[in-house]
């Protein structure tokens, strides 16, 4: 050491503004994710806290070295800790949940800034260090609500294929005066669409007749359907209204096309139903 000064400069605005806002816009997604309730005070809170929590760290180390091992559990105990003050949590399994959804966000937005930055070898020779240079500060704040934007547009994309109550849902088969008490299978498997684009319920035979009778005033049509045996086609028929219910809840679908299967069902079921029609959102209270 020749006993010069070695100056050090921080940019404590921009450290701040990026901490910031990176910690807020990664928590909303986080909490959206394990469907929360977004409070958009207590998450800037939770923001603000992380923050002061990173940038004290940041200045901290620049006068004190920590073993790798602490350096590794301060910082994540701090990432899974803050989604605990952005939102309340009824179960313990949902902050587990929002704890690993905000960690896995900041390894993916981590690694989508690693393209912005410039790498060079650390002091020692013995690490890479990331340096962002050229860019304003703005586009990384930019960059974050981007981030969200989209993760969230694929986070509902995925719930909505999920969100289903239950396999098998007690159904009534409306046509005309008659009505019909079945036991219904919600299969993710069942794809089939009428020529009006529309899902398919899958009936047995004698459920059908029993139903429609002779078919008479009924309107049908035939539905192709392609497997691994080959393609084949389903009769089917169009019924005035089917009610399906779970607990207190019915969900109500008319002018619903029933094909009929070609072989018998399982014994504990006589309808299969598309999964879309077991899904959650389309339940109301019984009135």
């Amino acid at each position: 050491m020749d006993g010069r000064r070695c100056d050090v400069v921080v940019y404590l605005d921009l450290l701040i503004l990026d901490n910031f806002c990176a910690d807020a816009a990664l928590l909303w997604l986080a909490v959206r994710t394990v469907r929360g309730k977004c409070v958009l005070p207590r998450i800037l809170l939770s923001a603000l806290l992380g923050t002061a929590l990173g940038v004290g760290y940041t200045v901290l180390c620049l006068y004190c070295t920590f073993p790798a091992a602490a350096d590794f559990f301060l910082k994540y105990a701090v990432a899974l800790l803050l989604p605990l003050t952005a939102a309340h949590f009824e179960k313990k399994r949902s902050y587990a949940y929002c704890s690993l959804a905000f960690v896995g966000y900041m390894f993916a937005f981590a690694g989508a800034l690693t393209a912005l930055c410039g790498q060079s070898t650390g002091a020692q020779g013995s690490t890479l260090v990331y340096t962002v240079y050229g860019i304003p500060s703005g586009a990384l704040v930019a960059g974050c609500v981007c981030f969200v934007f989209l993760g969230e547009k694929l986070v509902r994309a995925l719930l909505a294929h999920t969100k289903v109550l239950s396999c098998t849902l007690e159904c009534v088969l409306h046509q005309g005066e008659k009505e019909l008490r079945l036991r219904g299978f919600a299969d993710t498997g069942n794809r089939l669409r009428d020529g009006r684009g529309k899902p398919v319920v899958v009936a047995e035979r004698a459920a059908v007749l029993q139903l429609c009778g002779d078919f008479y005033g009924c309107k049908t049509e035939k539905i192709a359907v392609k497997t691994v045996n080959g393609s084949s086609e389903f009769f089917a028929v169009r019924i005035d209204l089917l009610e399906i219910y779970f607990q207190e809840k019915r969900h109500t679908i008319e002018d619903v096309t029933v094909a009929v299967s070609p072989s018998p069902l399982s014994g504990e079921y006589s309808l299969i139903l598309p999964a879309s029609f077991a899904e959650e959102k389309n339940f109301q209270a019984r009135g």
